[in-house]
């Protein structure tokens, strides 16, 4: 079945990529010497507004040092401002000095004119650094809830789906439902305690959605990941790192076992102008087993191979940014069932006020786009012409921080695939609401 091949790799890519957060960004090259805001503050070290606005802009530029030595000539001066030394101890901790960094973020909660927001703030700052400074440490995510679609099948406006019943099977028809869905992901890390910070790492993601209606598509997915990463002291990139790992996956199909993948990958971690970049290659064979609702998916056995460039970064204060191109090469045992995927895709997370007191909340528009290039016609659905699809993706996302570690996340998406088999073109709109929680 095509359309659900490449729905578990858009699966795959939304655990690892979608639901995670992403690391902070280290430091990178130091601003330079003619950098106009440096004049101003040199002449008037007591000027709160010249020192800020030039720690503002050494930090956009990846100079966290410069940045930390204008934050602290203003405490010299005025030793009593929380903000300031909130904003030195997030720079520390961005730089990955930890202990340095809790000393900050306790001063700030101590001092006078700390609100309860910043220091709550810096008490979840100080929770991280306890458990980054231990050798072994823990992460995780969870969410559950409920998602409506518009078209949960995914299904086109004649039977298209292939690896399914043959005929047409009016359950793969075009229609809306809901479902129960869970998430949830746990990394674990140990550091060696190496002066590279070399590390241990593996992670665990499990997905499982469960349809009101149409049960032919109730998913569910498992992967595992596991290996070391080793530190790469380089004067020329900060933050280096390389880590290659081994892969383990398998996904349920309408509650029936569908397909498993085994197989490795090498990924790299550093911090270039200010812009963090965590490029990977991940090569599998995955093998499909055929059931009675699917008696042809074993026609989609093969080998497929990523490579992607995933990246991230601060455009100012309450705004990040994060991108992500990637390549997908399908080669399936049936020859018009292979395909080559290029895919961007972006996401613009904004702090915005709580409507209530609390935590900000996050808004996270995005946007991506896919075409779906296959290799030879299918001589089902048209024997002279090969297939050519575009896939459009645009949503909001918004997390709202209830309590601690206790959130609702919740999400609005519109999904097209135009394809120049016209029986092939399909559309959805989906909404998702639950509850979060990190650990």
């Amino acid at each position: 079945m095509r359309r659900r091949c490449g729905s578990l790799t858009a699966l795959r890519a939304a655990c690892f990529y979608g639901f995670l957060g992403l690391p902070g960004i280290a430091q990178t090259q130091p601003t330079p010497p003619e950098d106009p805001l440096f004049e101003p503050m040199l002449k008037k070290p007591a000027d709160f507004d010249a020192a800020a606005q030039y720690a503002v802009s050494t930090a956009k530029a990846g100079d966290l040092e410069a940045s930390i030595g204008a934050l602290e000539r203003l405490l010299f001066f005025n030793p009593q401002l929380a903000r300031v030394r909130f904003e030195i101890g997030a720079l520390y901790f961005r730089l990955g000095s930890f202990e340095m960094a809790r000393g900050y973020f306790e001063t700030a909660q101590n001092s006078a004119d700390a609100t309860d927001e910043l220091k709550q703030r810096a008490q979840e700052y100080i929770l991280v650094i306890d458990q980054k400074l231990q050798p072994d440490q823990w992460a995780g995510f969870l969410q559950t809830g409920f998602r409506y679609q518009t078209n949960a099948t995914f299904g086109p406006n004649q039977q298209s789906l292939l690896g399914a019943t043959r005929p047409i099977n009016s359950q793969f028809l075009p229609r809306s439902d809901g479902n129960w869905f869970g998430f949830f992901n746990l990394n674990y890390a140990h550091d060696f305690g190496t002066q590279n910070g070399d590390l241990f790492e593996a992670s665990l993601s499990a997905y499982d959605a469960q349809q009101f209606t149409a049960t032919a598509v109730d998913t569910g997915a498992l992967d595992f990941r596991a290996g070391p990463r080793f530190g790469l002291p380089l004067e020329s990139l900060s933050g280096v790192s390389i880590k290659p790992y081994a892969a383990l996956s398998g996904a349920t199909l309408a509650d029936a076992a569908y397909v498993g993948s085994f197989g490795g990958g090498v990924t790299a971690r550093f911090t270039l102008a200010g812009v963090a970049f965590d490029p990977y290659v991940e090569v599998r064979r995955a093998n499909y087993r055929n059931s009675t609702l699917y008696p042809f998916a074993s026609e989609l056995d093969g080998r497929l191979i990523e490579v992607g460039l995933p990246a991230w970064g601060q455009i100012t204060s309450g705004i990040r940014w994060q991108a992500r191109f990637a390549y997908s090469g399908d080669d399936c045992a049936v020859p018009w069932y292979s395909y080559d995927r290029y895919a961007f895709d972006f996401w613009l997370p904004l702090s915005i006020p709580s409507l209530w007191r609390g935590p900000s909340w996050t808004l996270t528009p995005s946007f991506g786009v896919a075409p779906w290039l296959y290799r030879q016609p299918d001589p089902v659905a048209d024997p002279f012409k090969t297939e050519r699809d575009v896939e459009w993706r645009v949503g909001l996302g918004l997390d709202v921080p209830i309590e601690g570690r206790f959130g609702i996340g919740l999400q609005v998406q519109y999904r097209t695939l135009i394809s120049n088999i016209p029986g092939n073109t399909v559309k959805d709109f989906s909404t998702t609401i639950g509850p979060t929680i990190s650990f």
